[in-house]
């Protein structure tokens, strides 16, 4: 892995993967992949952590909005921060930079007599212009709905008792149905597999940092005693991967990976 900023990141490792191409019953799936991965690692005793990106995508493209707001959004969903900051500057909550203001305030940017530096064309500057007096010309997202997201993220919660705060939601966020119900299929296929899912950890937040590529459930599994520790094994869902690598159509896929070498860490201090 290209690793520059952290010098004691590993830039390689050695790991094991299960992967599941199978596109007609995704809660069946993702409840074995993750079975598979909790097997494994059962003698460990580590901390188990889910969640499931397509619910946090499915209330964003729901939100009434512009498209250019939503993919904004979209694009910033595994940067929490800046996910945030973007999300509080189309609700209004905070003001326009001065900078920005003024840019957007003037007539004509580009006759300003000064030096064209820089690779874009007058032609580039002009259309990003565009852009944002569009996006200063848009009303900005509802209260209510930044409210919802916020209620969205803060849910934490075994498997049970969040499948019930999301459907309250659902009420208000009609756009997330979908994605619920496919987490309570799934929490019913882990079930009939004999996972202790009355004890699971769900968290909303959860693969936000760390699992870009993922689209659907995320699951890590945890040393408690070792927060220094990356995840043991980890994984998910990750369905639009080969359309966004531009190779053709989705191909509905799940899968997991298991890092031997923390393993033998673990035993080793056991």
């Amino acid at each position: 892995r290209r690793q520059e900023d952290d010098p004691d990141r590993a830039n390689e490792y050695l790991q094991v993967g299960y992967e599941l191409f199978e596109n007609t019953d995704p809660a069946a799936a993702d409840s074995e992949v993750f079975a598979v991965m909790s097997e494994c690692v059962a003698h460990l005793g580590l901390r188990a952590a889910t969640g499931d990106i397509g619910i946090l995508t499915a209330a964003v493209q729901g939100l009434d909005t512009t498209e250019a707001r939503r993919a904004a959004l979209m694009r910033h969903i595994w940067r929490p921060r800046r996910f945030r900051a973007l999300l509080d500057r189309y609700a209004g909550r905070v003001p326009t930079p001065p900078a920005r203001a003024t840019l957007l305030a003037a007539e004509d940017p580009l006759a300003e007599d000064a030096p064209m530096i820089g690779l874009r064309r007058p032609s580039e500057i002009a259309a990003r212009l565009d852009v944002l007096r569009a996006d200063a010309a848009a009303p900005p997202i509802s209260a209510t709905e930044v409210d919802l997201i916020e209620a969205l993220l803060d849910i934490k919660e075994t498997l049970p008792f969040a499948t019930t705060r999301l459907r309250d939601l659902v009420v208000d966020m009609p756009a997330i149905a979908s994605a619920v119900e496919g987490l309570a299929r799934r929490t019913d296929a882990m079930d009939a597999r004999g996972l202790e899912v009355d004890t699971l950890s769900y968290e909303a937040s959860f693969g936000r940092t760390s699992m870009e590529y993922y689209d659907g459930f995320v699951f890590g599994f945890y040393a408690p005693d070792r927060a220094d520790l990356p995840a043991v094994a980890s994984g998910g869902r990750y369905d639009a991967l080969t359309r966004l690598l531009g190779q053709g159509d989705e191909i509905p896929a799940v899968g997991g990976v298991i890092r031997p070498d923390l393993i033998l860490t673990l035993e080793g201090e056991a």
